[in-house]
């Protein structure tokens, strides 16, 4: 499901309609740590959370009607995925960092364009989700550092955003099956005293 939604984005960052800059970078999904040394102008997108969104949460089962037989079934989890996006230049100096912020930003506003993933993008199972695909743009959790995380990486703090995207799964393949009632027959009974 992840290379799918891997996929799904390096699509939406090498659409024709993009913005000349992202069409001409690399696209990567690695780690961004002191290995990570691409050798052409890359945006990079690192998976670093993978958590429940508890506010699409649904408890209710899901119905779904096929001839005269319903199947219910427990609903999808919607799992928020989290990428760090970063951009990385082979220049030197004042050049790396203006490709750079050049890149980043051409990415942000651009990703910003979708905050539903259109159809057209999406890739493997993904073409399959019960629900629209949202996406948000550099919104960060409330109380979140990202200091530990550079150190982590061990490489000194780079701008970045982060893009969010919450996708369906389904965990559970326990389904119940009941027919459609066709009629209703009303039967009299007659009272003797």
């Amino acid at each position: 499901m992840f290379q799918d939604l891997d996929a799904t984005i390096g699509a939406m960052l090498q659409d024709p309609a993009a913005p000349q800059q992202l069409r001409g970078a690399q696209i990567a999904f690695d780690t961004p740590d002191r290995n990570f040394q691409p050798a052409h102008a890359t945006l990079n997108l690192f998976l670093h959370e993978l958590s429940e969104n508890r506010e699409l949460r649904d408890d209710a089962r899901v119905m779904e009607l096929s001839g005269t037989t319903y199947t219910s079934r427990l609903p999808s989890i919607r799992i928020d995925c989290v990428y760090l996006l970063t951009a990385w230049s082979t220049q030197s100096a004042a050049l790396k960092t203006a490709e750079e912020h050049q890149l980043l930003g051409a990415a942000l506003v651009w990703l910003a364009r979708f905050p539903t993933l259109e159809t057209r993008f999406l890739r493997g199972v993904l073409q399959n989700q019960p629900y629209p695909v949202p996406a948000t743009v550099a919104q960060t959790r409330e109380g979140q550092q990202m200091g530990h995380f550079w150190s982590a990486l061990g490489i000194a703090p780079r701008p970045a955003f982060s893009l969010t995207v919450t996708v369906a799964a389904d965990p559970f393949d326990q389904t119940e099956q009941f027919r459609t009632h066709t009629g209703v027959i009303v039967k009299t009974v007659l009272e003797h005293p």
